[in-house]
């Protein structure tokens, strides 16, 4: 996922954070998705980089037609400043809506274009991002978990965090405008795995741009100008050295720091034709991807080795979601299997969940019982609503002979 990290644009999310695309992105167009599936979706939605309580749906709403949800509040980790409680939050998100379909109709219209290709949702996530990076990721975009591919629909999702909720709300409508109409329309072309990072960003930031200049903020702050220089030197130092070797002066495409941002898309949409036509954007995509692949099989024969089941949640993350490998669901749901079997709580709980769902193996009560059962005995207070709902699905028989598997499980040793 792209993530919006502040004035400095630092891009440091963790690719694990991906997973939260799966936030309820089965489009239900004229189609029912059973509940135990929209539940697998969540619970896989918030694991991320390190394992944590699964989250639940408090607030669903609409306004223009984006979909706006507000998950639970984190209760047990301390966090580093005040949180914004569910309701002023998701009054906060509808005002900066109106901010953009009143103040930047460009922006606007942008946005109408996803929605009429896909279902626009806007996440506030008290909890995002983990606490080592809530200096600087804002708000992120997450392409699609899962994607209905009759019609060619998508999923077009962006997490507010708790910092972001609390930028002013002029500023916080040009950072929802950057994730989603900049990573939004990538997404939309089929750009966000053959666009290198920097362009990616380099073109979000130029919407962004647009955005502020619609909404008249001020440019003289500090922040601000930070903005402009890291644009500049860093994010579309590129895309103005190809200017330059074109032949154009670059500053005088970029009107001097004010641009026509109508105008300045034409060249930069040039330039990705010229990265894609010379290989550019290609050899560097291919060869980021290749590290990931490496990086996955270093760390599964790593987890191997040390027997760590936290690593084995995070791998079966991984292959679920295809972070670095091809998506695996069975694959998937074999490293989570090890995890589970290795004692660790939430995997249990996930298991549980697949089981229950049918994902990446088949349905099975029973099996979904059972590992509720020993995630509910772990601590895991949704894994104890979960079952209950299942006990009263199961027989007599098929109880007795559950509860004995239960009583009799012993974790797996470390090798």
């Amino acid at each position: 996922g792209q993530g919006h990290t502040g004035p400095s644009k630092q891009m440091v999310m963790n690719r694990h954070l991906s997973i939260l695309t799966a936030l309820g992105t089965m489009i239900q167009r004229k189609m029912r998705i059973p509940l135990p599936f929209k539940f697998v979706i969540l619970v896989l939605a918030m694991l991320c980089a390190a394992p944590v309580l699964a989250k639940s749906v408090e607030i669903e709403t609409k306004h223009r037609g984006i979909r706006l949800v507000g998950v639970s509040l984190p209760l047990t980790e301390r966090q580093d400043i005040e949180i914004m409680a569910l309701a002023p939050a998701m009054a906060k998100i509808k005002k900066a809506i109106e901010r953009i379909y009143k103040g930047t109709k460009f922006s606007a219209e942008r946005i109408e274009t996803l929605k009429k290709n896909g279902r626009v949702t806007l996440v506030y996530d008290a909890g995002f991002p983990e606490n080592r990076m809530a200096s600087v990721i804002i708000a992120a975009f997450f392409p699609d978990f899962f994607q209905i591919e009759k019609g060619g629909l998508k999923e077009f999702l962006v997490v507010i965090g708790r910092i972001g909720i609390k930028w002013p709300t002029d500023k916080l409508a040009a950072v929802i405008v950057h994730e989603l109409v900049g990573h939004g329309l990538q997404h939309l072309r089929g750009r966000t795995e053959k666009d290198r990072k920097i362009d990616k960003e380099c073109e979000a930031l130029i919407y962004e741009e647009k955005a502020y200049q619609d909404l008249k903020v001020r440019r003289d702050t500090r922040d601000m100008q930070k903005l402009r220089r890291d644009i500049r030197d860093k994010w579309c130092s590129d895309f103005r050295a190809h200017l330059t070797r074109k032949g154009l002066n670059a500053d005088k495409v970029w009107n001097y720091g004010r641009p026509d941002v109508s105008k300045l898309l034409v060249y930069f949409n040039a330039y990705i034709d010229h990265l894609r036509k010379t290989g550019v954007a290609g050899k560097a995509v291919a060869a980021a991807k290749s590290k990931r692949e490496d990086n996955v099989a270093e760390a599964e024969r790593r987890v191997l080795a040390t027997g760590s089941a936290s690593d084995m949640l995070r791998i079966g993350n991984r292959y679920l979601k295809g972070i670095g490998v091809n998506r695996d669901p069975r694959k998937g749901v074999d490293w989570i299997r090890k995890s589970a079997e290795h004692g660790h709580a939430q995997a249990q709980h996930v298991l549980g969940i697949l089981y229950n769902a049918g994902f990446g193996l088949k349905k099975n009560a029973v099996e979904a019982y059972k590992w509720m059962s020993l995630a509910s005995k772990r601590g895991i207070k949704k894994a104890k609503l979960a079952r209950r709902k299942l006990k009263a699905r199961l027989n007599t028989q098929q109880l007795h002979a559950a509860d004995k598997w239960i009583a009799q499980w012993r974790p797996k040793r470390r090798c």
